[in-house]
């Protein structure tokens, strides 16, 4: 999209023109100085769509400028160029305008008729009235030496590079959310060719880098405030960093010369989630990246300070398209998919819908730390029967078979199956999460007809313990496979192998009221209460290095879980 670009009034007389000068000349005039004055008005940064273009008109100098003067270089920035993201300084509006504004350390390069290129002086600027305040929008840079006769060719090649180079940082970084002001140590740059000659001279600079503009949400109304984005990492099937040469004032089609990275990270500082929508003043993020187009891969790494869990959320992204001189906003729902097992806790059996902490897991409308962290105890749980108390039927051999909330888990017959032909693999990364805060950890495990076990409800190895007695679910003659202790494998599904299994999370159980190995252990219940003893049911526990089926109190506030078909 162009902007219209408002110019400063031309005027027809210069203290002097530009011409060959004699030796003797020389030495009795001193240098000219040369003064490039951007006037930046503003710039719409419309995501994908949007051209980027610097205009800038040189004109003479003002009465109060004394230096001999060859040309004063003076021009207007069009209103909807997406360039200008890179002078260097700007705001973004999701869908509008950015305000663009030159940094006091910003240079450009301008080719001298000698074919060398010469560094301008470090943007200078002007108070205006009223007030009489600085208008960073508008700045003058100065050039001392060089003759630039007629269209010399102008380079920007952001903090601290040569004429003839430019470097995209693999390592970026941004403190404060919906700021540009770190693009030009990232990388960006432009070119022009400024027309005219004896004085007089416009461009316009169009960039050659490309932008992109992340905008993380975060739909869980409980978790937004308690998580935090800590960095970017942005991986792509090609180099987007490093050290590019820019003698033809493009990047088009360029692999760096040196440094060369396919990744980019933007660190930034704790930026917010806590939002159900895209909101650029709440966590915008801006990268630099070499012109092309990419298949990415998107790592956003996240943290709860109360659990001081961390983690990332990787999402992809194919054909993604990335324009020179342009800016594209990069969505990302993070949460998404995530299981949350927030009221999924259940005495064993107990009535449908009567989680352990209903109608008191909330204090002044929010979740207590209490329910997430090891080691505390929140108040209010089932202490004497109500809807929320387990199932109390019992028989000595006699099956006791859930008839409520827990009717549709895997009997204890079936649930051994899990542990011995199930291939748990621990995963220690994978996030989710408890009762408004993240957590992470947890087991893949083998869907149940993966296992050839769909129908093994009746018997585990031809023992049936619904209603044996037995006080554990040991099979002697097999060596107690339901009971496996050591090291789970650490090695996750591959791709191929992944629609054969099913994630459970490491989300630990409660005890009157007090909460155990979240983040640490998986408690499952079975649909099996004990017929050895009326206050046990059975139930499937993992950790990191164990998995088993046993008895437990009937009274813990367990998962109930989905064991996936």
């Amino acid at each position: 999209m162009m902007i219209g670009m408002m110019m400063k009034p031309h005027h027809s007389r210069y203290p002097f023109s530009i011409k060959n000068k004699s030796n003797e000349e020389n030495v009795m005039k001193k240098y000219a100085i040369q003064i490039l004055k951007a006037v930046f008005l503003g710039m719409s940064m419309v995501a994908c769509s949007n051209e980027r273009r610097d205009d800038v008109t040189f004109q003479p100098t003002t009465p109060n400028e004394t230096s001999s003067v060859v040309a004063t270089f003076s021009g207007a920035q069009p209103l909807d160029s997406l360039a200008t993201a890179t002078r260097t300084t700007a705001t973004h509006v999701r869908g509008g305008i950015a305000n663009v504004s030159w940094e006091t350390t910003d240079k450009v390069w301008v080719k001298a008729t000698d074919g060398q290129f010469h560094l301008s002086n470090a943007a200078q600027f002007h108070p205006v009235t009223p007030p009489a305040t600085i208008n960073m929008k508008q700045a003058n840079f100065t050039l001392a030496t060089g003759d630039y006769g007629f269209n010399p060719v102008v380079h920007y090649t952001g903090h601290n590079n040569p004429a003839d180079r430019v470097t995209i940082a693999a390592a970026q970084s941004q403190a404060v959310p919906n700021d540009f002001s770190h693009l030009a140590q990232a990388g960006d740059c432009g070119s022009a060719t400024a027309i005219g000659g004896g004085g007089d001279f416009h461009f316009t600079l169009n960039h050659k880098a490309s932008y992109l503009c992340f905008v993380p949400r975060c739909t869980n109304v409980d978790l937004g405030p308690n998580i935090f984005l800590q960095k970017i990492t942005l991986t792509a099937n090609k180099p987007i960093a490093g050290t590019y040469d820019f003698t033809d004032g493009t990047l088009d089609g360029k692999v760096p010369l040196s440094a060369s990275s396919n990744t980019i990270t933007l660190t930034v500082n704790n930026f917010s989630l806590n939002t159900t929508t895209e909101s650029l003043p709440t966590n915008a993020a801006y990268m630099v990246l070499a012109p092309g187009t990419y298949n990415f891969t998107i790592a956003y790494t996240i943290k709860d300070p109360l659990t001081n869990v961390e983690g990332t959320i990787v999402k992809t992204v194919n054909n993604f398209q990335c324009t020179a001189g342009k800016i594209r906003d990069v969505r990302a729902h993070l949460v998404q998919g995530l299981i949350d097992v927030s009221g999924t806790y259940f005495m064993w059996d107990a009535a449908d819908g009567q989680n352990y902490w209903l109608n008191h897991d909330r204090v002044s409308g929010k979740y207590p730390a209490t329910l997430v962290l090891n080691g505390l105890r929140t108040g209010n749980w089932a202490a004497t029967p109500d809807n929320r108390w387990y199932n109390t039927g019992y028989g000595y051999k006699v099956a006791t078979n859930a008839t409520r909330s827990a009717r549709n888990q895997p009997n204890v017959n079936l649930m051994c199956h899990f542990p011995e032909f199930g291939s748990a693999r621990w995963d220690g990364n994978k996030l989710w999460i408890i009762y408004g805060h993240l957590q992470k950890g947890g087991i893949w495990i083998k869907r149940r007809t993966a296992l050839g076990a769909a129908n093994k409800s009746t018997d585990y190895w031809g023992e049936d313990f619904t209603n044996n007695g037995s006080i554990d679910t040991y099979a002697p003659l097999v060596n107690h496979r339901s009971d496996f202790t050591g090291p789970l494998s650490r090695v996750l599904p591959t791709a191929s192998e992944l629609p054969y299994y099913f994630f459970l999370p490491a989300s630990g159980y409660y005890l009157d009221g007090l909460t155990h190995d979240v983040g640490i252990g998986g408690h499952y219940w079975t649909s099996s209460g004990s017929s050895s003893n009326a206050n046990n049911a059975y139930y499937f526990y993992f950790n990191d290095h164990e998995i088993h089926v046993r008895q437990f109190l009937r009274r813990i506030g367990s998962r109930i879980a989905t064991f996936e078909n």
